[in-house]
């Protein structure tokens, strides 16, 4: 499955290794710096996956999960984080984040989650979705 993903991370570094590996394996990238900046982009199109930063300088992408949520989106969400913790991890999955990755990110760590959640997009759509209608989290690191 060939899907719209956006990409917000504060660090450029992120945003055009994470556009390049993905772009790569023929996914249409946008990126955002900034929270304000992702809500823009949501505006303007669809996305199938977003990957969002947890600490952004003007919010926090976990505030992208409820923005997810309020508007009514199909959107799945994986969480990243140099800094993970407990608490974060839990409110991330309870505002239905179907995966939350540690950085430093290798490029196959990036590629397997992303990979995983399209199969299983692929799958819900062919198959319906599952009786809660709820997406669950398929892979946590270890942190």
């Amino acid at each position: 499955m060939k899907a719209n993903i956006l990409v917000i991370d504060d660090e450029e570094s992120i945003r055009f290794s994470f556009r390049r590996f993905l772009a790569a394996e023929g996914h249409n990238v946008i990126t955002a710096e900034s929270y304000l900046e992702a809500l823009s982009r949501m505006d303007e199109m669809k996305f199938d996956l977003i990957l969002a930063d947890i600490l952004l300088d003007d919010g926090w992408g976990i505030d992208i999960l409820q923005e997810v949520m309020l508007r009514n989106l199909k959107t799945r969400v994986i969480i990243m984080t140099a800094y993970p913790t407990t608490e974060t991890v839990k409110t991330s999955f309870r505002m239905q984040a179907v995966d939350y990755l540690t950085k430093p990110l290798r490029q196959e760590g990036l590629l397997y989650s992303v990979n995983k959640v399209l199969q299983q997009m692929e799958r819900e759509e062919d198959e319906g979705p599952d009786l809660l209608g709820k997406a669950y989290p398929i892979a946590c690191e270890d942190f």
